[in-house]
């Protein structure tokens, strides 16, 4: 007997579930994204050596890289792809009035000043809206650390890290997503994921 009406008491709900989702997106127009975390915040230094925190910039929906210039792979990669989503938003009208990206280098012995901005020229960065952050290695390591990134220096310089080093986090300094770096990085869901958040007007 308790057969009989599983499936259709199974299937209703499915069916609700699913009407709830679709009147959610029309009512909104945009898909709600969770709260991941919300790390503490920050305060390290631009290319014209003035501090920036990262509270400074609430107001603005902000795409967070961990990197370092001399990578050779991973972190150039998805520069590279940020520099896609830079010249979509552009076309958007979004790029540095709603949408800032951030750039936060680990490696202070030889990320200097200069070789920062030559990465950024070399990349085709554009700093109106996208920001390049650098600091001691303590700092820089305890930001990662509080963004849940792994990191480990190497005895040649170079660096261990974890390859979900991406970050979306919204105006009000939530994290809404974190996503693989390098030839995997899911550069369509990101760019979807900031359209989402510019027009979520909670966060």
């Amino acid at each position: 007997m308790l057969k009989k009406y599983w499936f259709p008491v199974v299937a209703s709900i499915l069916a609700l579930t699913l009407l709830i989702g679709i009147g959610s997106w029309f009512w909104w127009g945009y898909t709600r994204l969770d709260v991941l975390d919300k790390p503490p915040d920050f305060t390290l230094q631009n290319l014209d050596a003035q501090p920036v925190s990262m509270h400074s910039m609430t107001g603005k929906v902000r795409v967070v890289e961990f990197f370092y210039a001399n990578c050779p792979d991973i972190c150039p990669l998805t520069t590279a792809n940020m520099v896609t989503l830079q010249k979509q938003l552009k076309a958007k009208g979004l790029f540095g009035s709603d949408v800032e990206f951030v750039s936060i280098s680990f490696d202070p012995d030889r990320d200097s000043v200069e070789v920062l901005r030559q990465y950024a020229d070399r990349m085709g960065i554009d700093q109106s809206g996208w920001v390049i952050l650098h600091g001691t290695q303590e700092q820089t390591f305890q930001v990662a650390n509080d963004y849940g990134v792994l990191l480990e220096k190497n005895t040649d310089g170079s660096f261990t890290h974890s390859t979900r080093s991406l970050y979306l986090v919204d105006r009000t300094n939530n994290v809404r997503g974190q996503y693989q770096m390098g030839a995997d990085m899911p550069t369509d869901k990101v760019l979807d994921d900031i359209l989402n958040l510019v027009k979520d007007k909670k966060y």
